[in-house]
């Protein structure tokens, strides 16, 4: 049992993280087991996230205008903060979820709008900042290749009628 001042505190950081944060994720603890909390905790630490177990009743003393109902809330759940504009963090559960762990998202929010289940696992699924820009710049680079193609093709076709002339 935590005493008055640890509450207070955590309190304080709760609402802290609900100023600061754009988004955060409820997921479900029923079928996460210890071992997967760890990890799940190093990898999200790693992406700028945290994964917190708060009590319901300090969620709505820290939130008055939560924006998630109390009986959408009946299993017990945890939050996963995140920290950055990447989504890192939330891209980071799209590995875990791929390789079996047992990781049942409840709802999220981000940017002042609740998302459900299947709004978030699309949000997961988009590709990061970084691959979207290797497609560009891919893409790009191909054009290129075809322009240049493109513009060299006449000279050769010039030169091999005059190497024919010639013979």
């Amino acid at each position: 049992m935590k005493t008055k001042k640890e509450k207070e505190k955590i309190l304080k950081d709760l609402v802290e993280k609900f100023k600061s944060n754009k988004g955060y994720l409820l997921i479900s603890l029923l079928n996460l087991k210890t071992p997967e909390q760890k990890k799940l905790r190093d990898i999200l630490k790693e992406n700028n996230s945290l994964f917190q177990v708060v009590k319901k009743t300090l969620v709505y003393k820290a939130n008055p205008n939560f924006p998630i109902s109390d009986e959408e809330l009946k299993l017990p759940f945890a939050f996963i903060w995140n920290f950055d504009e990447n989504l890192s963090g939330f891209q980071s559960l799209k590995n875990l979820i791929k390789k079996g762990a047992q990781i049942e998202i409840l709802k999220g929010y981000l940017e002042g709008k609740v998302l459900s289940k299947e709004e978030v696992l699309e949000i997961i699924n988009l590709p990061s900042k970084e691959e979207l820009i290797l497609k560009i710049l891919q893409n790009l680079k191909s054009q290129v290749y075809r322009l240049t193609y493109a513009l060299e093709f006449p000279l050769r076709k010039l030169t091999l009628v005059l190497s024919q002339i010639k013979k």
